[in-house]
């Protein structure tokens, strides 16, 4: 009897393992459908567009909010990368980020970046990138093109109004300037006149000529002061302390500055920081000055032309001199001109002051530094100058 139902119970046994299997696979499928109907519904969000990549960043799908984004269909983006619709001054960072995700260095990133359409126009998006290990990549994109747009706009606005306001100013400033030299300019040339009056006398009256000439010698220290007046309210105490400093770190900040410029306008910066760089002894305020004005006109030597890259490099050379040079690729200055830019009131602009460089080799002399200027083959220009290491 004990035999019958031993046996009795490993049938049953044997009878609930296939159910047990049964009831185990159809949960799985449940679960499968359930995660493919959530997947469905991220993809179909028509907020945001969802990529996945294969390992070579090559595209595998494309949901239909990114299809519409980019104007390309699935079909052709399967042809493509990211970096295929990417424009070249982006295409760096990009390269670097995916080579850190096969690599296995990082699992995400999050970039905003610019893309390229199939119609040629570029939008910006926010970009959300997971790595999938030996597999590829699952992006997330939101256009942001009307916000950037708008920080643009505003961003725009306000360097505008900075530059009125400071042309402005330096309008108001050139004016009373004018005026304060003026005046004794006005009293050497009537003295001189009087002068050469009583020395055309018979005989001449050298007494009269003396007075002249010492109301002449009054006038040309007055005006001597008013110069020197007019230099010192162009110092601030900031600027008149020297501290050690880093170029490199200066160069770094100036570029934040005209970020905004160099994006609007296309323009490519690339770096060749010598990073065992030494310090110099200066005015932070007054190389910030002169790089600012350096960068400045190489961006607006670029407008007419298509390629834009500007190229900054330090080193330190033998006899430790830091030397920097700011190269670009615009339309180049002429070859009789390349001393006389430095000049004051000398200028190649329609509507330049001839000012800004004429300070800049002052500041880099005051320094104990040269600036100078020579062409860059095939185009453009290049700027350099030297400083003693600290």
């Amino acid at each position: 009897m004990g035999t019958v139902s031993k046996k009795l119970e490993q049938q049953t046994e044997k009878d609930s393992a296939p159910r047990e299997d049964e009831e185990r696979f159809a949960q799985l499928e449940r679960e499968l459908r359930a995660y493919k109907e959530r997947w469905q519904a991220i993809v179909a969000n028509p907020f945001m567009g969802i990529t996945v990549l294969d390992k070579n960043q090559y595209f595998v799908g494309a949901n239909s909010t990114y299809q519409v984004m980019v104007g390309y269909t699935e079909d052709e983006l399967k042809k493509l990368t990211p970096l295929d619709i990417t424009p070249a001054i982006d295409r760096e960072i990009n390269r670097t980020l995916f080579r850190e995700l096969q690599q296995g260095i990082r699992q995400h990133y999050e970039l905003t970046k610019r893309l390229q359409r199939k119609d040629g126009e570029l939008i910006w998006v926010q970009l959300y990138v997971f790595g999938i290990p030996d597999r590829g990549s699952v992006g997330m994109s939101v256009d942001i093109t009307e916000k950037m747009k708008a920080q643009q706009a505003v961003q725009a606005a306000q360097e505008q109004l900075a530059r009125s306001a400071h042309v402005s100013r330096m309008g108001a400033m050139t004016a009373s300037i004018a005026h304060e030299i003026n005046q004794p300019l006005a009293a050497i040339v009537a003295n001189g006149s009087a002068g050469l009056r009583w020395l055309a006398r018979t005989p001449p009256d050298l007494g009269e000529v003396r007075k002249s000439f010492e109301e002449t010698v009054r006038e040309g220290q007055r005006a001597a002061d008013v110069v020197r007046s007019v230099r010192s309210m162009f110092k601030s105490e900031e600027e008149l302390v020297h501290v050690s400093i880093d170029l490199n770190q200066v160069i770094r900040e100036v570029l934040a500055l005209v970020q905004g410029t160099l994006q609007r306008q296309g323009i490519v910066v690339r770096t060749e920081l010598d990073e065992m760089l030494a310090s110099v002894t200066g005015s932070p305020v007054q190389l910030q000055q002169v790089l600012f004005n350096l960068l400045s006109n190489a961006i607006e030597a670029m407008e007419p032309v298509a390629e834009r890259v500007i190229l900054i490099k330090t080193k330190l050379g033998e006899s430790r001199e830091i030397h920097v040079a700011v190269e670009d690729s615009g339309s180049g200055i002429e070859q009789k001109d390349m001393d006389r830019i430095f000049s004051s009131f000398f200028t190649t602009k329609m509507d330049g002051m001839g000012m800004g460089l004429s300070i800049c080799r002052s500041i880099i002399e005051s320094h104990g530094g040269r600036l100078w200027a020579t062409p860059r083959q095939p185009r453009g220009t290049i700027f350099r100058f030297t400083l003693p290491a600290a």
